[in-house]
């Protein structure tokens, strides 16, 4: 992330959203992995809204803009459900990994991002629209977005704070064996996206990697031998190694008798 931009915590971003996405759209950017989709709809969820989804990488332009019918001697474009229901209470309209959008889905949602429009149907009033996303340089499949678009929302850079995710984390009912590393080496919350396809610790991949434990733990497979493929196929090998090897006392508290050398 651009170090001279100015950045928000998870907890100030859903703050933000719900003070003004039901006038502006609003879009968050930051590596995979942060919790932006889960922030999204937590914000809705708090303000009695639903949250309705649509995932960039698997819509056309016609998931947006809706299919034409003849009524009398003209054409009307009927939108989908999704984005207009018969029901017309205010809802959260998720655009989720909008940068990952081909230009043509890009120019269906100007009218939608500026005007709260669908063609000549209006959303209901109260709607909000949010889009959430991954910046050029996490090398994920990002296309560039138009000036035209940028034009049309706030982008909010979102960072990964290490305090606010143990609160939410404890809360949030991760086991304390994973709390405890976090605590101890807060830098292994999130690293760096490798330049080769391979695990890299987010805070998505911890609370993954948490409730892999759990379900082995439930199955009573456990082992140190499987504590260690998890570990290595889910976050940094850096972090791996330190959880799995560096340090006894974590898994002395997960029950295994058998200490990864």
């Amino acid at each position: 992330m651009n170090n001279n931009l100015p950045t928000v915590t998870l907890s100030e971003a859903k703050s933000i959203i719900k003070a003004l996405a039901e006038e502006q759209s609003v879009l968050l950017l930051s590596p995979p992995g942060v919790g932006k989709s889960d922030s999204v709809m937590q914000a809705a969820a708090d303000a009695g809204l639903e949250c309705r989804s649509l995932l960039g990488t698997q819509i056309a332009p016609e998931d947006v803009s809706g299919i034409p019918r003849i009524v009398g001697e003209r054409s009307v474009f009927c939108p989908p459900r999704v984005l207009l229901p018969e029901d017309p209470k205010p809802f959260c309209l998720f655009l989720d990994e909008l940068p990952a959008c081909t230009p043509d889905i890009q120019k269906s949602f100007y009218s939608l991002l500026l005007e709260r429009r669908l063609g000549e149907h209006p959303l209901p009033k109260g709607t909000w629209v949010v889009a959430a996303g991954n910046r050029a340089e996490d090398r994920s499949l990002v296309r560039s977005l138009s000036a035209a678009l940028v034009n049309r929302v706030i982008i909010l850079n979102v960072r990964v704070d290490v305090n606010e995710w143990l609160t939410w984390g404890r809360s949030a009912g991760v086991r304390q064996d994973v709390l405890t590393f976090i605590e101890s080496h807060p830098d292994s919350l999130m690293r760096p996206i490798p330049n080769t396809p391979a695990p890299f610790s987010t805070p998505r991949a911890w609370v993954s990697l948490a409730n892999s434990l759990d379900l082995l733990e439930e199955a009573g497979a456990l082992t140190s031998a499987a504590v260690q493929a998890i570990a290595y196929g889910r976050v940094s090998p850096e972090d791996a190694n330190l959880f799995t090897g560096g340090s006894e006392d974590i898994l002395s508290d997960m029950g295994i008798e058998e200490i990864i050398n």
